[in-house]
């Protein structure tokens, strides 16, 4: 019986670590360094991952294109103009900023909506809901 234990508990274990260093390798969750802010999408977007990280730059407030002016709709083909665009369901997407404050609760976390045009670059971020939690220690 107590082998059986073991081994079981042996096999939970193995099956943490993979998710532990699976979470690592996630490309739902972007990064930024300066200032710190994480994007974190709840389900892959129906877009290149080129677009969706377009998307998690521009909700991280990070330009990715000099030359792009995000007041003004800029469609990547003339069917998005003729047509109409092919608005994707609702995302959810999460953006903490951390160590916005001095002492805790120091960083803000922002739940958006967000709805984009699977055939250009059209993107609508609804703000949800905003609050500070404490996820980074104090300095």
């Amino acid at each position: 019986m107590k082998i059986i234990r073991i081994f079981s508990l042996l096999i939970l274990g193995s099956f943490l670590i993979l998710s532990v260093s699976a979470d690592n390798l996630n490309p739902l969750i972007y990064q930024y360094s300066n200032p710190e802010i994480t994007v974190e999408f709840s389900a892959p977007l129906e877009v290149s991952e080129e677009r969706q990280k377009e998307i998690a730059d521009e909700l991280a407030g990070v330009s990715h294109n000099v030359l792009y002016d995000p007041g003004v709709a800029h469609p990547d083909n003339i069917i998005c103009t003729l047509f109409g665009h092919d608005l994707a369901p609702q995302a959810s997407v999460t953006v903490t900023h951390h160590k916005v404050r001095q002492y805790n609760p120091r960083c803000l976390i922002e739940l958006y909506h967000v709805v984009y045009c699977k055939r250009c670059n059209y993107t609508v971020s609804d703000l949800i809901n905003s609050s500070y939690i404490i996820c980074c220690p104090e300095d």
